[in-house]
């Protein structure tokens, strides 16, 4: 602001200043002159007309560009502020998206950053919009009058949000509303923000190499482990360099292995290296195939289970057989001798072979329910096994192939031969797994002492002890005591502990259950370390972890809002400030400045005065025309 030159040399340093709503119109001193009162307008200006003259001369705002952009400069500023600071907490919860969460100090950290963003980016968006506010509340008292209570409540809208609700404001400042309603709007996106970053529960999985197990039934080395093959010397240790050994059996380590896999129908529990971990491997193994025999073998089964059933068990003569499996025995031209039972000590002549007769339906869907005999043969073979271990807090899951490579021979050695022990130890596993699958299920017709007879079912197998009872090839044995038809209605009338072992083998045929029974034999080596080898193989260790995650909509909806309405508030401000110059602000001197008295505004020129702007009450009677409360007189100390 500018004064005039003439009157630059009577500026006092000491001014009174006096509301202009106070201040009489020339009229209002003429009819008045003699009573010194004067009815106060209800209205200001902040030109008065009473003022207006002088005004013009002392107090100018300079038009310009430079003053233009000195208005709006501070609502750019601070909006760019917001939008910094709005982008680095997105960018820093971005950034912590699946990062392990660290020690509880790192993560306070964090949310120390994001909670420090939030209140940055509010403040910065909210002063920018109120700047754009004060220029709008200027803007408006320039162009018109206004009441002092609505004055009040435009310039204290952002001390007092209920300034808001003065109703002249509504009416006549519904633009300059709006951009306060917005500022203080702007204080809940924090709420919002702030509390999009979560932990989520997750693992964290690396590799290490580490040394797991394998069965060792492969190597040589280690047969004795699995077989009971003393030389025919005896078996002290005065005969274990002995290389020609008699095999004899399967030690019982191998026999409880094989019992437990059987009846569980499942892989036996494995240490893993780590609780939650997992790996692969592969091995050589034994493996046992089941396909239907040939005609020259179904012959000789036919033939010994007519020798079996021929045979009178005391006063009981088995009419229907259902199943009947056992390991052939061959001697030197070739005849078989069954071994239906199961072999406990030597068996010089025997195979590694399993013959089986059993009764299949043909056609479970027709109402005759007819079935055959069905005939398989099971051998044991060589095989590779690839596998994939995992490990899942105590749950374990195997999962992989094996591929069949040669078959394995009986072993008949005689000296100066020299043993093979892993052959030994294979036979020692057939020899276990089956013993699980020889006996027979048949009916018989028993003769009382009345004279009577009287038909029962008898099960003479191991088979009753394991996971091969639920298999679908065994419903004709258990449909017999049923109703003709039966078949179809697979469930309809089983009795609950007979519908639980169809359930736990998954009624499937019994060439799919033996292979399987030999999967997880081979594999339950590994439960016992003894049986095992180690091998180095990379691990992978999952480890149970906390991960950063926040709600990306939750961070940038809010941010997006608040940084448009801001931009919006932005332009409003700034076009503001070019139609209208620069503006006064909330401060002091820009009050004193707009006062319209030309000592006032010389007094706000000068903001940097070295003396202190002290203010005392003075009397009313000290003014011209003037009376009511007292009112203040400013001195500038050391001007």
């Amino acid at each position: 602001m500018a004064a005039s030159p003439e009157r630059e040399e009577d500026l006092s340093p000491e001014v009174t200043l006096i509301a202009l709503s106070d201040v009489p119109t020339d009229s209002a001193r003429q009819s008045d002159k003699g009573e010194k009162q004067f009815q106060p307008s209800p209205t200001v200006s902040i030109f008065s007309q009473a003022r207006r003259s002088s005004v013009a001369k002392t107090q100018q705002w300079i038009q310009g560009q430079s003053h233009a952009r000195k208005s709006s400069a501070p609502i750019v500023a601070f909006f760019a502020l917001g939008l910094c600071f709005s982008v680095a907490h997105c960018i820093l919860y971005a950034g912590l998206d699946g990062k392990l969460v660290g020690s509880p100090a790192q993560q306070e950290n964090n949310l120390r950053f994001g909670t420090a963003f939030a209140f940055l980016s509010q403040i910065s968006l909210t002063a920018s919009v109120w700047h754009t506010y004060t220029l709008w509340v200027w803007r408006s008292v320039k162009k018109e009058a206004w009441p002092i209570s609505t004055l009040n409540s435009m310039f204290g809208a952002d001390m007092s949000v209920l300034s808001l609700l003065n109703v002249t404001m509504m009416r006549r400042f519904k633009a300059g509303l709006l951009i306060a309603m917005l500022a203080w709007s702007l204080m809940f996106p924090p709420f919002f923000t702030t509390g999009t970053l979560f932990v989520n529960p997750s693992v964290d999985s690396h590799i290490v190499n580490q040394t797991v197990p394998y069965p060792s039934i492969a190597n040589s080395t280690d047969g004795h482990l699995y077989s009971f093959s003393p030389s025919d010397e005896g078996d002290s240790s005065l005969y274990k360099n002995i290389t020609t050994r008699l095999f004899v059996g399967p030690r019982t380590i191998l026999t409880l292995l094989g019992t437990a896999a059987a009846s569980q129908a499942q892989i036996l529990p494995i240490n893993p290296p780590y609780n939650h971990s997992s790996f692969s491997i592969d091995f050589f193994g034994p493996a046992v195939q089941c396909l239907e025999a040939g005609e020259d073998t179904r012959n000789k089964i036919s033939s010994a289970l007519q020798a079996k059933m021929s045979t009178t068990t005391g006063n009981a003569t088995e009419t229907i057989n259902a199943y009947y499996g056992f390991v052939p025995s061959f001697d030197a031209q070739g005849n078989v001798t069954p071994l239906p039972e199961m072999r406990y000590q030597w068996a010089p002549h025997a195979s590694n072979e399993l013959w089986m007769v059993f009764q299949r339906y043909i056609d479970t869907t027709k109402s005759a329910c007819d079935y055959r005999e069905y005939y398989q043969v099971c051998k044991l073979w060589n095989a590779t096994y690839t596998l994939d271990f995992a490990w899942d807090n105590g749950f374990q899951n195997i999962t992989g192939s094996r591929a069949l490579m040669h078959e394995v021979a009986y072993p008949n050695d005689t000296p100066p031969t020299v043993s093979d022990m892993a052959q030994h130890a294979y036979s020692a596993y057939f020899w276990v797994l089956a013993n699980q699958a020889v006996g027979s299920f048949g009916w018989f017709n028993v003769s009382t002492a009345e004279g009577t007879n009287k038909s029962i079912g008898m099960i003479a197998s191991p088979i009753q002890h394991n996971a091969l009872l639920g298999s679908s090839d065994l419903d004709v044995f258990f449909d017999f005591n049923e109703a003709r038809g039966a078949c179809q209605m697979p469930y309809a009338n089983l009795t609950v502990p007979r519908q639980q072992d169809k359930d736990r083998a998954k009624s499937r045929r019994l060439d799919e259950l033996i292979e399987e029974l030999s999967f997880n034999m081979t594999i339950s080596l590994m439960h016992n370390d003894l049986l095992t080898h180690n091998a180095t193989r990379p691990v992978t260790v999952i480890e149970d972890v906390n991960r950063y995650g926040y709600n990306q909509w939750g961070l940038f909806a809010p941010y997006m809002l608040s940084c448009v309405l801001t931009l919006v508030t932005v332009v409003v401000g700034a076009i503001t400030g070019a139609r209208h110059g620069p503006l006064p602000g909330k401060d002091f001197k820009d009050i004193l400045a707009t006062s319209g008295d030309p000592e006032v505004a010389q007094l706000a020129r000068r903001p940097h005065s070295e003396g202190l702007l002290v203010a005392r009450p003075m009397d009313s009677e000290d003014v011209d025309g003037l009376v009511g409360r007292p009112l203040l007189r400013f001195h500038v100390l050391g001007d």
